[in-house]
């Protein structure tokens, strides 16, 4: 039971659990990232602070049913190409990809993961309807308050008290309480979000075989063109399916991949044996000076002192 804080998105990112991340941030990196943790014996709680625009794309992880909700702060999450409004969740199943996009505005949010479908099985383990297929859904007022107050008071005992769980009553009875209000919320019919526009038949496609096409030319240059030829679509098709999905346009989205693929290798090169340009080709980029200005504005400093470090 602890909370961390970390100075860079790569920190903070690294110590999300219960989920295979990947993340972009889309605006400079300012440093505000806070974690805080607290663990049952068969369910966890974690609770995000952030602040910026970023992608973050993911898959569930085996052996458990995650849960996740934004908990303080303007709405500013989409997920699943869905707007999260404050009576929204997600329910993320093992294995299941989701995409949360979140605006820049200060958020809280809270994930919880229950080991063998905890929070969603009955007594004799059978699994528990949730009422509409997974991913977005939304719950009543009074359901999505009543989950928002005990999450709230456990972050708050595991601010002020951090010990007040070490004992195995106190985590029993913390469990017992959470794992009932889960199972009243996905156990009562709800809401499944409605699919606005025509097109919104073919988006999960067309976002599939853009991801698809981009995890199969990792490391490389990917242009826009090359994403709607994957597609099968237009650019302007494309174009609709990205903004409504990961809040960017396809151009921003492969600008900010860019920036964070060419961090991440400066950040493992030799500089004794690589040059920032060496890198940079790599991934197809050979305008140096205005990648060199998106790249500082991102991250607050210049490729050249990414590779010394």
């Amino acid at each position: 039971m602890s909370t961390q804080r970390f100075s860079s998105f790569d920190a903070f990112f690294d110590s999300v659990r219960y989920a295979n991340l990947r993340a972009m941030i889309l605006e400079p990196d300012r440093g505000r990232w806070s974690l805080t943790n607290l663990a049952f014996s068969s369910v966890s709680i974690q609770w995000g602070w952030a602040a910026g625009k970023a992608i973050v794309e993911g898959a569930g992880i085996a052996g458990g049913v995650s849960i996740f909700l934004q908990t303080h702060g303007v709405p500013a999450f989409s997920g699943n190409g869905r707007r999260l409004d404050e009576l929204s969740l997600m329910v993320i199943k093992p294995g299941e990809e989701f995409c949360l996009a979140a605006d820049p505005s200060p958020r809280r949010w809270c994930s919880l993961y229950g080991l063998g479908g905890d929070l969603v099985c009955g007594k004799e383990g059978a699994t528990t309807p949730t009422g509409s297929s997974p991913g977005v859904v939304r719950v009543s007022s009074e359901q999505i308050a009543g989950l928002r107050l005990l999450l709230d008071q456990l972050d708050e005992v595991v601010q002020q008290e951090p010990a007040a769980f070490d004992s195995s009553s106190a985590q029993k009875a913390a469990q017992q309480k959470l794992v009932r209000v889960i199972r009243d919320i996905l156990g009562r019919p709800q809401e499944a979000e409605s699919a606005p526009g025509r097109h919104v038949v073919s988006r999960p496609q067309i976002i599939r075989r853009s991801m698809e096409f981009v995890e199969q030319h990792d490391g490389e240059f990917v242009s826009v063109e090359q994403l709607a030829n994957a597609a099968g679509v237009s650019e302007r098709t494309l174009r609709d399916a990205f903004q409504e999905y990961f809040g960017v346009a396809p151009i921003q989205y492969l600008n900010r991949r860019t920036l964070h693929q060419v961090r991440k290798a400066l950040q493992v090169a030799d500089p004794a044996a690589t040059t920032v340009t060496d890198v940079l080709t790599r991934f197809g980029v050979w305008q140096f000076g205005r990648f060199a200005r998106d790249y500082r504005f991102l991250f607050s400093e210049l490729p050249s002192k990414t590779l010394r470090h």
